[in-house]
This record gives structure tokens, C-alpha cells and sequence, in this order.
């Protein structure tokens, strides 16, 4: 049994066939990872291709209690109150294999939150069966209805901004910033974070938007109203998650939106130092963290990367590495940049945050 299975969260098993653990299944990866600090009481993952095992153990961290199911009748046999749609794939098209298993969910008293491009609420199919069973199809990418265009206010934000960018898609934005919040807090600060992407919506935040699926000249706005939202709470800082990178030639727009309308004191960049390649990208080389670095403070001239977070998510070739190979990656890109490096999700967002704190100081 789950060991957190009688916490007062919706209870919801997560869709990621033949995906889970890989960079197709970011948002499954992403709701394991900090499920304690998610929206939903997880009680399982449903993926054929690794039944059986422990979803932590899949993504390389402690057991969780979590079990990987082989079909959805399996997972429905736990009694979920929502089915999470917890694949990304290129395009956000829903698969058509999951339409039986969305509308099997629907018919027994389940809600659906879905994070891809294509909505379910303009379905026909799936819009008339909720309506029948009662439950409620979550969007997650649905603008919102009134869009605003950037004014500047976002200037006028009295505490710390901190954006998070990275060199590539999928280098763990969102997962870093959550290990920055858990240091933030153990300091005794009071932090608040900005979700721009789907993924980052099923944790606890303190404002929220999928930027990628609002129109252009209204994605920096969003964002600019996004962090007075969350300045509003009063908190001490505010870390604003970002989107693909600047150097992206496919979703460079995205992270633009977010480095502009966050009007950041600070940067941290995300690097994958063992990712020579764009993640569903191989035709295209990702840049070295310097680049990145001269492209975030030439396009924003008020703002400095103050450290770099060694990451490449839970897939691929880094999720591999062993820790002393890491730490010989840290090295150079520290020596590269005169930057502090670390890797948040193996050893921690202490040194990094130390050092951001330092600088927010001057």
C-alpha cells in the first residue's frame, strides 16, 4: 500500500505508458519526484513496460511506496479520484490509445487533468461523458480568458525575483526550483514559486500558467502578472520557473516571455553537461553555459547568472553518471564560467543558494 495513502489530497493514479522515466514522461517524473509537495496523493503509475517496479526506484531516488501498474484496470482496482495524463510528447497530441482509458476513468467517477496541447473539454466525446458522470476535465494548458500585455509593473516588485533558465528543453527547471524552495525554507525564508508549464501545476505553487499555450505577445504579460501574483502573498523571494531555453531555436519564444515579464534580480542557469545534443533535437548542438549566459544578460541588461545547477533530469545519459564524474563536470563548468555549480537533485541547493543569497545582498 501507498504509504501516504490516507492524506487528505485528491487520490490519483498517473497514465505513462512506455514513458515513465524517460523524457517523454517528464510530467509523470516530475509528479514522483515532490509528490509529497504535489496536489495529489499519487497511488500509482500506470506503464506497461515497468510493472512491477517502485517509481522511485526508477527515477534513481528512495523507494516510495509507489507502484508502476501494467494497465489502467489494474490502477482502478486503488479506488483514484483523478486520472493524471502524465506523457508529453512532442506536439502535446493526446495518443489514441488512451482514449479508453480516459473515458473508462470518466465513468467511474474520475477527473481528468491533462497538460497537452489538445483540450479535452473540445472533445465531444469526452465534454458529454463528464458532463453525464459528474467530473471535471482540468485543461491545464488552457489561456487564460483575459490576456494582458507587459506594462512594466513587474518592476515594482519589492522582493527578490529569481528566474531559473537553462541551456536546453528538459534539464530539470521545475525539479531545481523545488529543491531551491526546500533550502529556502530549512534557512528560515519564506519562498514562493512561479509554475509556468504544465508539469510545475500539479505541485504546490503560488501562481500559475502554461506560457507555451498562451499567444505571443501576451506570454510576457502573463508572466509579469504571474509574479505580482505571487508577490502578493508577501513572501520573502519569489523563483519563477522558465521554459526551454533562449538559445532554443524551436522554443527560444517561451523562455524570452519568461526572462522578460519576471524582470529578475537573479538567474540561475540549468546545464546538462553530458547532453551534446537538444533533447528530440539531435540536429541541433546545445549551448555551452557561456553562451547562454552572454544571450540571458544581453537580452536582459538589469539582470546577472549568479550559479549554475548541473542537471540533465532523470533520463538519459545523466542519471547514469556516477557521482565522481559529476563533480568532475561541476569543476569545469565552474572553471568555464567562474560561477558556483552543483547538482540540486544529488547533493542538495544549500551551496547555491548560500551564494544567491550573498549576491541579492550587494
Amino acid at each position: 500500500m501507498n504509504k501516504i495513502n490516507n492524506d487528505s489530497r485528491i487520490k490519483a493514479v498517473v497514465l505513462a505508458h512506455d514513458a515513465f522515466g524517460t523524457l517523454k514522461g517528464k510530467t509523470a517524473n516530475g509528479v514522483i519526484l515532490y509528490e509529497e509537495e504535489g496536489r495529489y496523493n499519487v497511488l500509482a503509475i500506470i506503464d506497461r513496460a515497468k510493472a512491477g517496479e517502485d517509481a522511485g526506484e526508477v527515477l534513481g531516488i528512495d523507494t516510495r511506496g509507489i507502484p508502476i501498474v501494467d494497465s489502467f484496470e489494474e490502477a482502478l482496482k486503488l479506488n483514484p479520484e483523478a486520472l493524471i495524463l502524465g506523457v508529453a510528447p512532442p506536439g502535446g497530441k493526446l495518443p489514441d490509445e488512451w482514449r479508453d482509458n480516459i473515458k473508462s476513468a470518466i465513468r467511474n467517477g474520475m477527473d481528468i487533468i491533462n497538460g497537452l496541447h489538445q483540450f479535452l473539454n473540445d472533445d465531444p466525446e469526452f465534454s458529454e461523458l463528464a458532463k453525464e458522470y459528474g467530473v471535471t476535465l482540468v485543461d491545464n494548458r488552457r489561456p487564460p480568458a483575459d490576456l494582458v500585455i507587459l506594462d512594466g509593473t513587474g518592476r515594482e516588485i519589492k522582493v527578490p525575483v529569481i528566474t531559473v533558465l537553462s541551456t536546453d528543453a528538459a534539464c530539470g527547471k521545475h525539479v531545481s526550483i523545488m529543491e531551491f524552495l526546500r533550502s529556502a525554507r530549512k534557512k528560515g525564508y519564506n519562498p514562493a514559486f512561479v509554475a509556468t508549464g504544465q508539469s510545475a501545476m500539479l505541485l504546490q505553487n503560488d501562481a500559475e500558467a502554461v506560457i507555451d499555450a498562451i499567444p505571443i505577445d501576451f506570454t510576457s504579460g502573463e508572466v509579469e502578472r504571474l509574479c505580482l501574483r505571487a508577490a502578493a502573498t508577501g513572501k520573502d523571494m519569489i523563483f519563477v520557473e522558465g521554459q526551454g531555453s533562449l538559445s532554443h531555436p524551436a522554443y527560444g519564444q517561451a523562455s524570452l516571455a519568461v526572462l522578460f515579464g519576471s524582470w529578475p534580480d537573479a538567474v540561475i542557469l540549468i546545464h546538462d553537461p553530458f547532453r551534446p545534443h537538444r533533447a528530440q533535437f539531435p540536429q541541433f548542438q546545445v549551448a555551452t553555459p557561456n553562451e547562454e549566459i552572454k544571450m540571458i544578460e544581453t537580452l536582459c541588461p538589469s539582470t546577472k547568472v549568479v550559479g549554475v545547477v548541473s542537471d540533465g533530469e532523470v533520463y538519459g545519459e545523466y542519471i547514469r553518471k556516477t557521482d565522481d564524474e559529476v563533480r568532475a563536470a561541476m569543476k569545469e563548468i565552474e572553471r568555464e564560467t567562474g560561477l558556483p555549480t552543483d547538482d540540486v537533485l544529488r547533493f542538495g541547493a544549500d551551496k547555491l543558494f548560500d551564494a544567491l543569497v550573498e549576491y541579492l545582498k550587494k
